[in-house]
């Protein structure tokens, strides 16, 4: 299936395919913004018969060389790069190898020719010739994004593949060989490919990590077209002929020269941009391939008793044995995060200060482990003395509060996330202290079965202050530590400081889908599921910028899930809502989502 989409960059890419002039400012006191300006090639672009070993291509003024062993390309490839040449206005291009028989060759140069006095880059020249008879002009335009979160990436290759290979089958060949056609995408993640053949080509899109154009290298991501590609044929125009004809872009002659021709560069732009409408687009969707294979990420002591292990993947097949240690009794618990690829293990205090763990996956071994109990221990370096006194200090249970910022909206609850699992305590002694004036004692549950949260139930009124005291001793663990003393203050807003977003989404599709409400540096602050036509209210907005984002969840599991080569599957798709939601505090907002 082709995927295809419109983009506002054909005007540059006619005139490359051409070798026109590229349109510049207009002359004076202003700083020159102009990239330099193609006057003639030796032997002339687009030529057929090529038999010769040099290449000249003469410049409107002097010009030098940025990075051009690393940002020309050739296509098709070849094994020895030639010598690039810079004498007076000219560069020389002097090949080091013989040419196929019968072969379209393109020197692409990206941004690689710059002028001499101020550096602007001569975008995307392309050099063809062709080694037969004809030359072959066909052309394939389009456009990179990540899959995730549709920016454009860096530094990509876009590669074809033709089917003449008698020893691998075609969608292998991006695994051993290099590719027959090669480009690479600009800043905003565009592409194209010329002087192509009339075949079919398997079309990839490559982060080359190491240069070698073939995608061999774990972290590299790749895109990939469902079906092969047939590349298409663009009417040569001429940019300086536009700009000369004076019956399709009139300008009021009552204009000066520099005026005028401000406007008709204008002009031919708009004249360009609705032209390149007619033509499809590719779209090629990246992403890095999920490594199926289960690896321990990380595993430490976060604080003391506290292990921490990270996992590839949900950690359902893995097994910790310690190897060290062993009791009749329960000596840690276990919490397990909601990915499942997270196990934290709280522990009592033990006669070692080193637990020595093998992992295992499916009897596999992942990692031989020797973690210290108490990580504080490992970065001292103290005199005996100093260490002695150091491990006399009085130790309690820790603890945090969800309180952030010192604000809590009218529908949370506070609440208090202990470090150790609670073994016993006492709320005799525990305050709540509403507007400093009113005094309670306040009730509190348990959120958890490891009984570390706690979250006291109170209906919290407007524009109100409230502190929280919980006396030391009030909680113990099951290491015999207590906490310190804890006060938690914190305020509520009126309802008025906060707006109400109201938001319609119709899918033409009944499938499992992900909304997402994200800021505008796109962390995800709420998420809801859902199949088909829904409402979602979100109450008690900051007034802000919030951006709409939604992820086709194909195969239901509440995540956004890569794509695999191997297995034919591509990423799955994300859209995002043009629109960006401005809520103001007071104010409901309802908008309508239409997904075609």
């Amino acid at each position: 299936m082709w995927r295809f989409v419109k983009y506002s960059c054909f005007a540059l890419t006619i005139s490359i395919i051409f070798g026109c002039a590229h349109p510049g400012m207009p002359g004076g006191g202003a700083k020159d913004m102009s990239p330099p300006e193609v006057l003639k090639t030796n032997p002339e672009n687009g030529s057929a018969n090529f038999s010769s070993k040099k290449i000249t291509i003469t410049f409107d003024e002097f010009i030098e060389l940025d990075n051009i062993m690393q940002k020309a390309l050739i296509s098709p490839p070849m094994d020895k790069l030639p010598d690039f040449k810079l004498k007076g206005k000219s560069l020389q291009i002097k090949f080091n190898e013989e040419l196929k028989d019968s072969t379209t060759y393109s020197i692409y140069f990206a941004d690689a020719i710059v002028d001499l006095t101020e550096g602007n880059p001569l975008l995307n020249y392309t050099y063809i010739f062709s080694t037969g008879s004809k030359v072959d002009s066909l052309s394939i335009f389009g456009k990179t994004f990540n899959a995730f979160d549709l920016k454009p990436p860096e530094d990509v290759f876009v590669v074809l593949y033709k089917d003449n290979n008698d020893t691998l089958p075609l969608d292998s060949l991006p695994f051993n060989v290099i590719p027959y056609y090669v480009s690479k995408t600009t800043v905003n993640g565009e592409f194209q490919l010329n002087g192509l053949g009339d075949d079919e080509y398997l079309m990839f899109a490559l982060k080359d990590l190491n240069a070698n154009y073939i995608y061999d290298q774990p972290g590299e991501d790749i895109a990939f077209l469902d079906s092969l590609i047939k590349p298409f044929y663009v009417q040569p125009i001429n940019i300086d002929s536009l700009r000369a004809d004076s019956t399709m872009f009139v300008v009021s002659d009552t204009l000066d020269e520099e005026e005028a021709e401000m406007i008709r560069d204008s002009l031919i732009h708009d004249y360009l941009h609705e032209y390149e409408a007619g033509f499809p687009h590719i779209e090629l969707s990246m992403f890095n391939e999920i490594d199926s294979t289960q690896r321990l990420l990380k595993a430490q002591a976060v604080r003391k008793n506290t292990i921490q292990f990270s996992f590839a993947w949900p950690a359902r097949d893995v097994e910790l044995i310690p190897i060290n240690f062993s009791a009749d009794t329960t000596w840690y618990v276990e919490e397990v995060s909601k990915n499942s690829d997270t196990l934290t293990w709280y522990v009592k205090t033990l006669a070692i200060d080193t637990l020595e763990i093998l992992a295992l996956h499916q009897q596999d071994t992942l990692d031989h482990l020797f973690i210290k109990l108490d990580p504080k221990r490992k970065k001292m370096g103290l005199s005996k003395r100093q260490q002695k006194k150091d491990d006399e200090k009085k130790e309690y249970l820790g603890s945090e509060t969800n309180v952030k910022g010192g604000i809590l909206l009218l529908n949370q609850q506070p609440g208090i996330d202990f470090f150790h699992p609670v073994k016993s305590f006492t709320n005799d002694s525990i305050l709540l202290v509403v507007d400093e004036d009113s005094t309670y004692s306040p009730q509190f549950v348990f959120i958890d079965s490891l009984k570390r949260k706690i979250r006291f139930p109170i209906i919290l009124e407007e524009e109100t202050g409230y502190l929280i005291n919980i006396p030391d001793s009030s909680f113990i663990d099951w290491n015999g530590y207590h906490n310190a003393k804890i006060q938690t203050r914190f305020r509520t807003k009126s309802l008025r400081d906060y707006g109400v977003f109201v938001l319609s989404i119709k899918p033409a599709v009944t499938q499992p889908y992900i909304f997402q409400l994200l800021n505008e540096k796109e962390n995800v602050l709420q998420e809801y599921y859902f199949s088909s036509d829904t409402t979602i209210t979100i109450e008690h907005l900051e007034p802000a910028t919030y951006v709409l984002k939604l992820i086709f969840d194909e195969n239901g599991n509440k995540k956004w899930d890569s794509g695999n080569y191997k297995f034919q599957i591509q990423p799955e798709k994300v859209i995002y809502n043009p629109k960006k939601i401005q809520v103001r505090a007071n104010w409901d907002v309802e908008e309508e989502w239409i997904i075609e």
